[in-house]
């Protein structure tokens, strides 16, 4: 599975994913396999969903924090979770199991998938890592 390259674009810190995930805007959250460890992609309902879907409740999404609402505006978009240190990479995981707590307690879904064989999407500073872009 080819991945889109990690950059400032299109990371988001567990600040943001926390808040998002409060909120009810994540539609897909995928894990990733390779060969140093796990990261995490997310995908966000589109803005009209939400709408519809919070309709009678309209005043109260206006009051929704901007970066959530910077996330609804970009529908379909694939968002890797990074550190504050390095944006072009996505966060590392070494064990699944924690990773499964971590996403259980800080980011509740229903579900996530799990894709094996996929590579670092980025330039991890990390030694030893190989990334997609060049």
């Amino acid at each position: 599975m080819k991945a889109i390259p990690c950059s400032p674009a299109n990371s988001i810190l567990e600040v943001d994913l926390e808040l998002a995930a409060t909120h009810g805007i994540i539609r897909k959250l995928s894990i990733m396999e390779t060969p140093v460890g796990f990261y995490v992609s997310v995908q966000f309902f589109d803005k009209k969903y939400v709408l519809d879907r919070y309709r009678y409740q309209f005043s109260a999404f206006l009051e929704w924090p901007l970066v959530v609402q910077q996330l609804l505006s970009e529908p379909g978009k694939e968002w890797y979770l990074t550190t504050r240190r390095d944006r072009e990479s996505p966060k590392i995981f070494k064990d699944l199991n924690r990773l499964n707590d971590h996403l259980k307690e800080f980011y509740p879904t229903d579900s996530f998938e799990l894709f094996r064989n996929s590579e670092v999407p980025g330039k991890p500073k990390t030694k030893g890592l190989k990334g997609t872009a060049k």
